[in-house]
This record gives C-alpha cells, sequence and structure tokens, in this order.
C-alpha cells in the first residue's frame, strides 16, 4: 500500500489540454473567419449565460478535492497516534486503501487476542460460513434397550448445558449461538431408548490428544484456555464441579448422563471416555449454528476455547489431521494465496494466548483491506461502547457504534484491530499493536484509546463535504 499521488496536475493538464488545443485551432483559424461579428443582443445573452465556477476550477471535482482535504487533515489528526507508538509497537491506519499513518508498520509484535480475527477470516474462507459441527448419540437399539451409548464430539465449541454459564462477564450462551445439549438429549428419549444395559461412553476421537498448547504458561491452563477437545461441553465444566476436566470427553459423558437420568432413562452403567466402535448406528444428532455465528461469538467475548477448535477442525479440512499445527500450516498456506506479505509474521495458537505469536501492522492492514464494513465479518465483531469486549470502551465518544474491532491483552500487550464506518461510504482500517510495560492496565491504554484514537478516527473526514466545495451553480441566470 501506498500513499496515492495527488491527482490535481494530472486533472488541471486533462482540463486544460483539451481548451488549449481547441484555442489554438481557433487562434490559427480566427483571422480567416469572415463571418459577421454577433448582434449586441447574442453579445448580452452569451455574457449572462457564462459560468459561475470557472471550467478549469477545482471545484469540478468536488469529490476529489473533499477527499483530498480530509485526507491531510486525517494525516494530521494522525500524528498524536503516531508519536504514542513506542519502539516495539506499531500503527497502521487507511482510508479506502490508501495509508494514512504506518509507523512501525514491519515490526513483529505480540497480536495477543486479535490473533482470532485471523482465525476467524481464514476459516470462513475455508470452511465457509454455512459450515457446522455435528455432535452424534451412537447405539444399537433393541426394543428401547442398548448396551453401551456413544456420545460422539464433532468440535462443537458451544455445545452446552442450560446452567452453563450465567456469571460471566461475557456470556457466551445468554444471547450467543449455544448448542443444547438438552435437546441432544430430548433426541435420544424421542429414538426409543428407555435403558442403557451398558456405559456412556464420551468419544473425543475426532481431534488429537493434545488439550492445552505448549507455549501457554501453566497459570493459563484450564483458566484462560481449555481443555480443547472435540467433545467438550460447558468449557469442560461439570454441573457440580469447581475446576475443569483434565479429560474432557469424560466430562461431557458425566453431563449427559445426568440430563439422561432426569429423562427418566435407566442406566445401568457408568460414565466414561473411549472410541465408538466403527459401523455403529447413529441414533441422534444435533448440529451448531453456522460457523459464521460462532465465529462472531469468538470475536465479541474474545472466546479462546473457540479459537483453538476452530483453528483444529481448520487441519482437519485443509489438510486431513486435526492438529494445532495443522490448521496454523493452514492458516499460513490461505494468507499467502491472499498475498499477505509474511515476513516475520508466526503463529503458535489459535487463541493468542501465546507470546510467540508475531503479527506485523502491515500483514494486518493488508487482511482488513479484504473486507468491507458490511461483510459478516466485520459486522460480527464486537461494537464500541455496544458488545462484547468494547462494550465499556469509547462509550459516548465519536466512535460510539461506529467502531468494529477484536481487542486484545496479555501482560505489557494491549491490541485492537478494526474498522471505523465513515459518512459517505468511506470506511478507515486500523491496526494498533502496542507493547510496553503496563500498557495491558486500562489506566494505561484507555486515555489512548479513547483519547487520541477516537479523536484522530472520530474526526474524519476533517475537509468540506462535496456540496460544500461543488461548482456554485450551473448558470447566472441574469437580470
Amino acid at each position: 500500500m501506498s500513499r496515492n499521488i495527488n491527482p490535481f496536475p494530472k486533472l488541471i493538464f486533462l482540463a486544460l489540454g483539451p481548451a488549449l488545443v481547441f484555442g489554438g485551432l481557433w487562434r490559427l483559424t480566427g483571422s480567416q473567419d469572415n463571418s459577421p461579428a454577433p448582434a449586441p443582443d447574442a453579445i448580452a445573452v452569451m455574457a449572462s449565460s457564462s459560468p459561475q465556477t470557472p471550467v478549469l476550477s477545482a471545484r469540478r471535482t468536488p469529490a476529489v478535492l473533499s477527499r483530498e482535504t480530509s485526507a491531510v487533515g486525517f494525516e494530521q489528526a494522525l500524528r498524536p497516534l503516531g508519536g504514542a507508538v513506542l519502539p516495539g509497537s506499531c500503527a497502521a491506519v487507511s482510508i479506502d486503501g490508501v495509508l494514512s499513518l504506518s509507523d512501525g508498520i514491519d515490526t513483529p509484535v505480540v497480536p495477543a487476542s486479535t490473533t482470532k480475527f485471523i482465525v476467524g477470516a481464514a476459516a470462513l474462507d475455508i470452511l465457509g460460513p454455512t459450515f457446522t459441527f455435528t455432535t452424534e448419540v451412537k447405539a444399537e437399539i433393541s426394543s428401547g434397550v442398548v448396551g453401551s451409548i456413544y456420545l460422539v464430539g464433532g468440535g462443537d465449541p458451544l455445545l452446552s448445558a442450560a446452567w452453563y454459564p450465567k456469571d460471566k462477564k461475557y456470556s457466551k450462551y445468554e444471547q450467543e449461538p449455544a448448542t443444547s445439549l438438552e435437546a441432544l438429549a430430548d433426541a435420544v428419549v424421542a429414538a426409543g431408548v428407555t435403558q442403557i444395559n451398558g456405559n456412556i461412553v464420551g468419544d473425543a476421537s475426532h481431534f488429537d490428544s493434545e488439550l492445552y498448547a505448549p507455549s501457554w504458561p501453566i497459570e493459563f491452563r484450564a483458566i484462560q484456555g481449555g481443555p480443547i477437545s472435540a467433545l467438550l461441553v460447558n468449557d469442560g465444566l461439570v454441573f457440580g464441579d469447581s475446576s475443569r476436566s483434565t479429560d474432557p470427553a469424560l466430562g461431557a459423558a458425566r453431563e449427559f448422563m445426568r440430563l439422561l437420568k432426569e429423562r427418566g432413562v435407566i442406566i445401568l452403567g457408568a460414565p466414561t471416555s473411549g472410541q465408538s466402535p466403527a459401523g455403529i448406528a447413529t441414533v441422534a444428532s444435533i448440529s451448531s449454528a453456522p460457523l459464521v455465528d460462532i465465529v462472531g461469538e469468538m470475536l465479541r467475548n474474545s472466546d479462546n476455547n473457540t479459537a483453538e477448535i476452530i483453528l483444529k477442525e481448520i487441519g482437519f479440512r485443509a489438510q486431513g489431521a486435526a492438529t494445532r499445527a495443522a490448521g496454523i500450516s493452514a492458516v499460513m498456506n490461505i494468507l499467502t494465496n491472499w498475498g499477505i506479505d509474511l515476513e516475520g509474521v508466526t503463529f503458535s495458537d489459535g487463541s493468542g494466548l501465546s507470546r510467540d505469536n508475531k503479527v506485523t501492522c502491515a500483514a494486518f492492514l493488508q487482511i482488513l483491506e479484504r473486507y468491507t464494513f458490511d461483510d459478516p465479518l466485520v459486522s460480527q465483531m464486537a461494537v464500541a461502547g455496544v458488545s462484547g469486549t468494547l462494550s465499556d470502551f469509547f462509550i459516548g465518544g465519536p466512535l460510539e457504534g461506529r467502531l468494529h474491532a477484536k481487542t486484545g491483552s496479555l501482560g505489557g500487550v494491549k491490541t485492537l484491530v478494526g474498522f471505523v464506518e465513515v459518512e459517505g461510504a468511506s470506511v478507515i482500517r486500523f491496526a494498533l499493536l502496542l507493547q510496553t510495560p503496563g500498557i495491558h492496565e486500562e489506566a494505561a491504554f484507555k486515555p489512548l484509546w479513547e483519547g487520541i484514537l477516537a479523536n484522530a478516527l472520530g474526526t474524519y473526514p476533517t475537509g468540506p463535504g462535496v456540496n460544500d466545495v461543488g461548482p456554485l451553480s450551473v448558470f447566472n441566470a441574469g437580470p
């Protein structure tokens, strides 16, 4: 991306060239013109019809004039933001694809949870927006009785019981696209199952067995992220337990057994984990919401488990291996196919919890340029002062309701990437990746976000509107 060259010299030349040619021909032939001079009344009419705005005036291109004037003012408004970017951080801003700020743009920075925007974009491309995760129940039924019953996970990150959770700041399920474990239990009963003589077996074999990314700090595990499993109910939490299960498939089997018993199913066996035998019949199944909605939940709430599960599913669909490494490889491949400059870009996970992830503002801006403001991916993001992780920020300011973005935060890291809707169908795209001690504290980043950033992005367009700089009138009507 590069700054557009000022178009006015070209416009003036293009407008002036024909006039000069016509004028030259008139001078060459004028001395030979023997036609009678116009009458005085005709001269008066011609004079009264003269344009108020000269033919070669910049007002003849009001859209260009307004845009260029605003661009100059916008760059001036962005200077304080660039001045706030310390070494090791980066900031980049564009308006309609034209780069207006590029401070440290090629510096690799820890992106934190803004990594999820890249994973979401890749997932919608590789898997498709209508893709769904399916959870199945398999068993052999005979007169309402089965031996063991198998709960087979398909990677649904939002599979949950109705009780979970009601106390999270960013509740995934009160307003988000949950997949009901109760509905699946109802379907089993509707299929005629009344008694289970064997066990309830949780099958998570669709993914590999890695529960946590190796680069995650120990204190993040089962709290900030994980366990990651193809069969994950309530993010691994079982009703009545205070900590997440170290065997998510077993935890899911326990939850499902509780729900079946509540529905009157007699169960003689116990919950356990394992793999379903080949060829066993499917008794019931349930599908998730479309992927575009699940990606939206991930972006708005910065859901780490959803991000890691989507990454593994990307790996399975693109490379035949439902692993974190395969998912990362597939994401890098799609970024390469998009023409993204990957110099300095590396990933170690899909959620952004790892400090081994590195992304440049240049790469982010190139990815952002692929999307318009009305794209489903953009509309699913958190909105300033309205939803998700941005619900408490930019309230009452010029960006409230206009900024759609993904946030990120780790110790000493604060990131924000996204879009601002602008009057006149323009779109501001920006990436602000800050890495300095203490910047993750609200007292440090909030004045920068709601002060310098909001003042800069919220003031565009800074110049006069198209109607203000257009031709004054077509003709002077005269007396």
